[in-house]
């Protein structure tokens, strides 16, 4: 318990030093494995305090190499895009940060948030491979002329346990971060692609605990008024199905 405390107590030190530090001085190299994005160009995108998406930097890959020095005056979570596509999140930080993209997604390293981050999506990313092969197994019974509950039968259980590992996993996650970037800024990637703002289990989980720095972000606030909303309208559209 003691050692728990002392690591949560030196992690939480060096994220404090990591923010405190100029985010101006932040330097992204990277690089590319995905052939079809040679030419294109890619945008670093975050959310400004109207909650509306800005670009804050561009470039273009070249040879599978790019580049960028975002003037971002503050320690903050952003997503790299191209086109319309999230090709994944990363936090704009002091120092020389490494970006490498394939077909999986893609990797960072360098500063403390990142890496912290880079262990997160890499475990998030082998529980999406095993829904994929789910996924797969499910296609291929169908195939086979199985029936919808027959097909239920044979990969419920492991359905419902992947959901909840992946449940777990992001939520932990959110919540050892509360006080630095990583926790809104995972918050709004993970849920903001919902297709109404809902108050799910896994989201009323998250936020029961957390401190009030982290429910007045604005991102996050945002999102809990429009979930409260939503709720309060279904309430009163179909009172039965509350």
């Amino acid at each position: 318990m003691i050692t728990h405390i002392l690591h949560k107590a030196i992690g939480t030190a060096a994220v404090l030093l990591c923010c405190a530090s100029c985010a101006e001085q932040c330097n992204i190299q990277g690089n590319s494995k995905v052939a079809s994005l040679d030419g294109k160009l890619l945008y670093i995108n975050m959310f400004d305090a109207q909650n509306a998406s800005v670009c804050v930097d561009s470039c273009e890959v070249i040879h599978g190499r790019f580049s960028f020095s975002p003037g971002v005056d503050s320690v903050v979570m952003v997503r790299l895009f191209t086109g319309g596509e999230c090709i994944m999140p990363l936090v704009i930080e002091g120092g020389d940060l490494v970006v490498s993209v394939d077909h999986s997604g893609g990797r960072i390293s360098g500063g403390v948030l990142n890496d912290r981050l880079d262990k997160f999506l890499q475990r998030r990313r082998r529980l999406d491979n095993r829904q994929w092969e789910l996924d797969q197994k499910c296609m291929r019974m169908m195939y086979e002329g199985k029936s919808p509950a027959e097909v239920k039968k044979a990969v419920g259980k492991q359905a419902e346990k992947l959901r909840r590992e992946m449940d777990r996993l992001e939520t932990q996650f959110i919540r050892d971060n509360y006080d630095n970037p990583l926790g809104p800024g995972m918050f709004v990637w993970l849920f903001s692609e919902n297709p109404v703002p809902v108050m799910t289990p896994q989201i009323e989980e998250i936020v029961k605990d957390a401190p009030p720095a982290f429910l007045h972000h604005p991102e996050v606030s945002r999102y809990l008024r429009r979930a409260a909303a939503y709720r309060q309208i279904r309430m009163n559209v179909f009172p039965d199905d509350m």
